[in-house]
């Protein structure tokens, strides 16, 4: 029971709310559309496996356990404790490490018992786990092969308690649009509970088979859970199709998510309609042309974007001068940096909150503000432009591409327009 008071501290607990808190606050700002879909499969008390896939290094960490209310405690790679300083603030906040096969030199030591010895006493402590089951994060819109892990912990706590303990494994899918690049799109889709205890008898009967069994099923649920799009023709093929039909159709972060898995399901095994996809696009990029140009041809440029346009240019021009190095700054960071580009999206989080944080303190001394309602209103107007510029600038792109496909001969419009139309009839 040691182990369940440490995780009760109140000191800590204090620290996982704030760091959490942190995190809510980052994601809203970073994600433009951030679309949490199974919230009723969280009411759950008792031990408990989050099983998620890995595309982005720590922001699934943060995506996956900003709704879970209870405290979490996250299986990170040995790599991330090798540092004092690291190690000796990731041990307090919640991170078991865990040696992966890259993690360890050749000829050291593989040793994980101290790994699952925590995760055992945390399980049976009614605590949460957290586990990227594909082990290592690609930056990829498809789930690659999960590692067993999960499983035997699972099994092992369970089997250490005669099968009692109720242990829950719940699986998540993360969706990313580009998942290094701010303002960008997420959904996050919890699925139902599995509990472990049915699986007794299969682990009592071979338990090597047993864990790749239900690893495969563990894999298979979080497939369901995500935008799988295969491989990178199949991502980059269902990207166009989501681009076509959201300037076409748009639709909210849970009715885009749905239609990306119908796509997936029903076209993506259409070896024509890839071909098709692909020669439009790389005709549209050829001419330097986008699809929402095609979009706006066929719709027309109504009389009030026009306005909008003309007359909102002044608080686009507000919007965009004054968030310009707030945003730009942890965009140079990152790319300075040069880390992985799967922690890009951190180091711009981490970044932005800084210049984020200062340049809406300094707005309101700059505005000559000189009190708190003034400075809250300065900094409202402030954020409210912010917005603003980016709708706005959504729309000017938009005329642009217009104006850019009204430019080509009338013949290739002819022929982009039919085969647009070609593929938009197919895939709605």
């Amino acid at each position: 029971m040691a182990y369940r008071n440490i995780r009760l501290h109140p000191v800590l607990r204090l620290i996982y709310f704030l760091l959490r808190l942190y995190a809510w606050v980052g994601t809203r700002i970073f994600y433009r559309r951030r679309t949490v879909l199974g919230t009723e499969n969280l009411r759950f008390d008792g031990p408990a496996i989050v099983v998620c896939n890995h595309p982005s290094t720590l922001m699934d960490v943060l995506n996956a356990g900003i709704p879970i209310r209870q405290e979490m405690f996250f299986l990170a790679n040995y790599s991330l404790f090798k540092h004092p300083v690291s190690n000796w603030l990731l041990t307090r906040l919640f991170c078991i490490p865990v040696k992966r096969r890259e993690d360890v030199a050749e000829g050291e030591n593989r040793n994980n018992d101290a790994a699952f010895e925590a995760s055992y006493r945390h399980l049976e402590a009614y605590g949460v786990l957290f586990i990227a089951a594909e082990g290592v994060s690609w930056m990829n819109r498809w789930v690659r092969p999960f590692k067993t892990g999960a499983a035997r912990i699972a099994f092992g706590a369970e089997n250490r308690n005669l099968w009692e303990l109720g242990v829950k494994i719940i699986p998540v899918g993360v969706s990313y649009s580009a998942a290094n690049l701010f303002r960008s799109e997420l959904v996050v889709n919890f699925g139902a509970p599995v509990s472990v205890r049915e699986w007794e008898l299969p682990w009592k009967w071979n338990a090597d088979q047993a864990a790749d069994d239900f690893t495969t099923q563990l894999e298979q649920s979080v497939r369901d859970l995500t935008i799988d799009a295969r491989d990178e023709t199949g991502e980059r093929v269902v990207g166009h199709w989501e681009e076509m039909l959201q300037n076409a159709e748009p639709l909210d972060g849970k009715g885009a998510f749905l239609r990306s898995q119908k796509l997936i399901a029903q076209h993506l095994d259409d070896a024509s309609l890839v071909e098709k996809t692909e020669t439009y696009f790389a005709r549209l990029q050829v001419l330097g042309l986008h699809d929402s140009g095609l979009q706006m041809a066929q719709t027309g440029i109504k009389a009030w974007q026009t306005a909008l346009l003309i007359l909102g240019f002044p608080f686009f021009a507000a919007g965009w001068l004054f968030w310009f190095l707030p945003c730009y700054l942890p965009w140079l960071l990152a790319r300075k940096l040069k880390l992985y580009i799967g922690y890009d999206s951190n180091v711009k989080i981490l970044a932005g909150s800084l210049t984020f944080g200062l340049a809406l303190a300094w707005a309101p001394w700059f505005a000559g503000a000189h009190d708190q309602w003034a400075a809250g209103g300065v900094m409202l107007c402030c954020v409210a432009l912010g917005y603003f510029a980016e709708e706005y600038l959504d729309l000017l792109n938009g005329w642009k591409a217009f104006r850019r496909f009204r430019s080509i001969p009338k013949e290739e419009q002819i022929i982009l327009h039919d085969q647009r139309q070609e593929i938009l009839g197919s895939i709605r």
